[in-house]
Parts: structure tokens; C-alpha cells; sequence
């Protein structure tokens, strides 16, 4: 349903015809007469299968096409004269850009995509899939959990197949990538580079290392699952070794082949950002680091220390903290930011804490939702208190490992929370996060999110920009204001775990470790599975150089103390 025809006054027939299913679309998302929908809908059908173009016809020509009356003919002058339509013009600009995308959605028609617009406020592709994430859409009229989970594999997809990549796709793919190019070419060496290896975000361009003593592109030729593509640096890849190739989905990366002599020099090579390996030459000049097996080969030739992969996105030579000891998976001790069945989450809150027990943590922080959050069953009261009797009894039986009781309490316009403080005193925890109205000025924005932190009840700053990566950009924060505050008030400031949202970003990080903020890494789990999520955000915590004292769950259960 994608349409360029606004793109171009020299269109084809498909272009036309897709300009009319979109219209078709917008008028139904808007609910609009049916007959004209069905007309429009007609025309794209029609003009589809014309073999002649319909800018060659002539208007009497037009008119003669089946469904085609001089309302549709004049529409598609318009088109084949001037690239645009009315009509449709003015449909797109009363809706907003991300429900159109979502009308391209497959499988997504817009009778559904206006109960999230209209019903549940969701306004773009990522907020739709986080919603489904969050198990928001079963309590709409059409919408069960067996659709939901198709839609979220439908957004998934549709995701996957945009230009950029978040930081879990992107591993995705790059996995298959690697594990195809292992089987084309025995003995090869092979590693993903570049944006992944850095473990950015978000990836605007997949890169694979193959060091390869042999052919690789007559080894790759004629392959069905992944293709050879022609690349707009060709003649300037062909020198440098490199090859772009592009899969069935769409998603295209770019192949560097080396000699397996040199793998080491040109893992260094393709790793670093531009600025990083710049100055890492010019901080040795005269040394020659061509033709090295191993990366470490590189940095001993130097004298110089490793660098960590994720650290490499910044100028050389690197911050002081290298000398710290960087977070790993392993460090953490204890998983924060889970919800259950009490509001919004797929597993219980037993299901949920014996999972977490399994992987070998001590602890886990039980943050349903709060009461404002009508769109996710959030506690009021009485259920909060039947939730803590639950944890009680869970706490004696699972010992020693430890629930606390915690709760993602939402940051209402005002910047107060959303309980008296009678229910926040009973809390061992308490994230404070925001969920609406995100527009914000940066003034208003900062004053709300400050307010809450000065909450004494307050522990964690939740996800604090509310961004949704490659969807919604964060409301804009005075970050300067923001650290006082929470240095002020002792406050921790949440990594938001999640892929789509890595919420603090990863830049921001220094500067809260230096102020003495801790940084807590939590995967905002809807599910157990989403407990891992926990992965991806120590991959950007490390981008940031948080260390193991800097994290507020790397802590053990009687190092961390939660306010009350």
C-alpha cells in the first residue's frame, strides 16, 4: 500500500493504482462513504493489470477502462499530469504519518488500525508493537491474545525490513549472515563489524568480516537465500575488497574479504569508528599495523591497551575509565522493572520470580503498573496490597532469594505520582516513569520529570525520555537539571533494557557516573523472556563505560538498600 506517487510525475500504472488502494485505505481509516471506497478499491485492481501506461492514454482511452468513471479518470490525470491527487493529499495530511505507515502494515487493515489510533492513542508502528509487547491490546473489542501475538510478528517483520535495524535485529541477522558464510566457505574467519560490533543502538548499515584465502564473490555467486547486489560505491568496494549482498527480507550488508593473514588488522579497521581509528594512527605515527592476524596484535605492536569493541565509537585516545572494570552480563545480581499478570504482563508473579530464581539471580523488583494506567490493568490500592500479601508469602518460600516490592508508578502531568504517599510508604522501591502526554516544551517536560525525582518516595527514573527507537523520539530533557536533581535526591536513573527504547542513552551515561548517579539496567520484562533483555542493555551500558560499581543491580541484595 506504500505510494510514491508523490514522488513523481512520471508514474507507472502500479504507482497509480497504489495511490488509489491508499486512498481506499485513509477513507476507510476515516470512515468514509462505502461506496466511493469500494470504487477506489476497484480502480487499483484494475489499473494494476493495465499493460499500457495510463500517462500514453488519452482521457475518452481512460474513461473506457472497467470501474473507471470521470471522477477516477480525472484523479488519474492528476497523477499521471503531476505526480499527486487531491484528494489523497488532503487525506494524508489529516492523518498522522505513522498511522499511514501502519496502514502498510501486512495484514493490518484500517478498521483495527483506527481502534489503536482512535481507542488507545498509538500513533506509530514501534508504539504499536511495544504495545503488543505490553499485552495492551487484548482488552480491545477485536483484538485477542492469538491476533496479538500475529500482529506483533507482522510488526516485527515489517521492522526488520526499514533501512535501519535495532540492535536485536540487527544481531539477528548478522547471525544468519555469518553462519551462511561459515557453511559457502569452509575455513573461513568471520565476524560482524562495524555499528553491531560497537553495539549501537541502532544500526544504519550491517557490516560482516570474512578473512578468506580463496574467490568469495564466485563462492557467493547464484546463491538463492542471500544475493549479490550492485552497490552505489562499486567501483570503490571492489578495491577495498568489499561486496554488498542483500537477503530475501530485504536487509542488505556489506561484506569486507580480506586475506586471513591480515583478519586482525582489518577486524581493527572496520571496527572502529572513522574518528576512533584516526587517531589511533596519528597517536603512533610511523607504525605500520597492515598484515596482523589478531586484533591484539594491533594494540601490542602499539604498547597501547585493548579497547573494548563498544568504546570505539568515541575519539582516541579513550576516557580514563578503560582502566575500570566495565559491566558484564555476569556482574548483575538482581533483575528490576518486571511486570506480571497483575497488570499488564503474560506470566504470574510466581511464574516470574521462579524464572528469574533459575537463572541464577538473588533478586527481582516486582513494578506492575499503577493506577493511571487504566490501558494496562494498573493496581489501585486494594490491589496493591493483595499483590504485597502475595509477594509475603512468595518471599518465604523462595528464600533466600528476594522479592521486593516496587511498582512503575506513572509521572502525571503535574509531576506528581499517581498514589498517596500512604501507598508509596509501602513499597520497597518505586520507578517513577512517564507514559503520556509526551509533547511536551522542554521546559514543562524538565519541571514534571524533576518533580517526580524529588518525590522522597522516589528510587529509579524510568526509561526517562520515553523514546521508542526508529518510532518516537524522546521528549526533550535539561539533562543538566535533571542529573542535580537526581544527585540531589539520591535518585538512580533506569537503562531501559528494551531494544526499542536502550532509555538512558548511552551518551549521557559519563557524565551521570561522574555525579555519582547509578545507572540502573532493567529490562522492563512483560514476559520471561523479556527478562534477557537485560543483554542489550549492558551492551549500550558498556558503550557508555559503566562499570560494575556504577550499577545499581550489580549490587548484592544487602548492598542495596531501597529507599523507603
Amino acid at each position: 500500500m506504500k505510494s510514491d506517487a508523490h514522488q513523481s510525475t512520471d508514474m507507472t500504472n502500479k504507482q497509480i493504482a497504489n495511490a488509489f488502494d491508499e486512498l481506499a485505505n485513509l477513507m476507510e481509516l476515516h470512515e468514509e462513504d462505502d461506496f466511493r471506497i469500494r470504487s477506489y478499491r476497484n480502480a487499483y485492481l484494475n489499473l494494476r493489470k493495465l499493460d499500457r501506461p495510463l500517462a500514453d492514454m488519452s482521457d475518452a482511452e481512460i474513461k473506457d477502462i472497467k470501474g473507471v468513471g470521470p471522477a477516477i479518470a480525472g484523479k488519474i490525470r492528476e497523477l499521471a499530469a503531476g505526480g499527486k491527487m487531491a484528494t489523497l493529499e488532503k487525506y494524508r495530511e489529516k492523518t498522522p504519518p505513522g498511522v499511514v505507515e501502519m496502514l502498510e502494515v501486512n495484514g493490518f487493515g484500517p478498521k483495527k488500525v483506527r481502534i489503536v489510533w482512535k481507542e488507545m492513542g498509538v500513533e506509530t508502528v514501534g508504539e504499536l508493537w511495544y504495545a503488543c509487547n505490553e499485552n495492551r491490546l487484548v482488552e480491545f473489542k477485536g483484538f485477542g491474545l492469538k491476533t496479538q501475538e500475529d500482529l506483533k510478528n507482522k510488526l516485527e517483520y515489517f521492522l526488520k525490513s526499514r533501512d535501519k535495524l535495532h540492535l536485536d535485529a540487527a544481531e539477528e541477522e548478522a547471525d544468519f549472515i555469518c553462519t551462511w558464510l561459515t557453511g559457502k566457505l569452509p575455513g573461513a574467519r568471520v565476524a560482524p563489524v562495524g555499528e553491531l560490533r560497537r553495539r549501537c543502538p541502532v544500526i544504519d548499515q550491517l557490516e560482516i568480516l570474512v578473512g578468506y584465502d580463496g574467490d568469495v564473490p564466485a563462492a557467493l555467486a547464484a546463491d538463492e537465500v542471500i544475493q549479490i547486489a550492485e552497490s552505489p560505491e562499486s567501483s570503490a568496494a571492489k578495491a577495498a575488497g568489499t561486496l554488498r549482498v542483500r537477503l530475501e527480507n530485504n536487509t542488505s550488508a556489506l561484506i569486507h574479504c580480506c586475506n586471513p593473514a591480515e583478519f586482525g588488522s582489518k577486524l581493527f579497521k572496520y571496527t572502529g569508528s572513522a574518528t576512533f581509528v584516526e587517531g589511533f594512527a596519528k597517536t603512533n605515527p610511523g607504525l605500520d599495523f597492515k598484515n596482523l592476524e589478531t586484533e591484539q596484535a594491533v594494540f601490542e605492536k602499539a604498547g597501547a591497551a585493548y579497547v573494548a569493541p563498544e568504546l570505539r565509537d568515541t575519539p582516541y585516545p579513550p576516557p580514563s575509565t578503560l582502566k575500570l572494570q566495565l559491566i558484564e552480563d555476569q556482574n548483575l545480581k538482581g533483575i528490576l522493572h518486571v511486570h506480571t499478570t497483575w497488570s499488564d504482563g503474560l506470566h504470574s508473579l510466581r511464574e516470574m520470580c521462579e524464572y528469574t530464581r533459575s537463572l541464577g539471580y538473588a533478586y527481582i523488583g516486582i513494578t506492575d503498573h499503577s493506577q493511571s494506567a487504566f490501558y494496562a490493568n494498573g493496581l489501585k490500592p486494594d490491589r496493591v496490597l493483595a499483590q504485597m500479601e502475595e509477594i509475603d508469602r512468595l518471599n518465604e518460600e523462595l528464600a533466600p532469594f528476594r522479592i521486593f516490592k516496587g511498582i512503575e508508578s506513572d509521572i502525571l502531568n503535574d509531576g506528581s505520582l499517581d498514589y498517596e504517599d500512604a501507598v508509596l510508604e509501602k513499597f520497597d522501591f518505586v520507578i517513577a516513569s512517564v507514559h503520556s502526554n509526551l509533547k511536551m516544551t522542554r521546559e514543562k517536560a524538565t519541571e514534571r520529570v524533576v518533580r517526580a525525582i524529588e518525590n522522597p518516595y522516589t528510587t529509579i527514573l524510568g526509561h526517562p525520555t520515553g523514546r521508542l527507537l526508529l518510532s518516537r523520539e524522546g521528549y526533550p530533557l535539561d539533562w543538566d537539571a535533571v542529573f542535580d536533581a537526581c544527585t540531589r535526591c539520591k535518585v538512580a536513573i533506569e537503562l531501559n533494557a528494551n531494544p526499542y527504547r536502550l532509555d538512558i542513552d548511552w551518551t549521557l551515561i559519563p557524565e551521570a557516573l561522574r555525579r555519582g548517579i547509578p545507572i540502573s539496567i532493567n529490562p522492563d520484562a512483560h514476559s520471561k523472556d523479556g527478562i534477557h533483555d537485560t543483554r542489550y542493555g549492558v551492551m549500550v551500558a558498556r558503550k557508555g563505560a559503566l562499570t560494575v560499581d556504577g550499577c545499581l543491580n550489580a549490587k548484592r541484595a544487602e548492598e542495596w538498600r531501597p529507599k523507603k
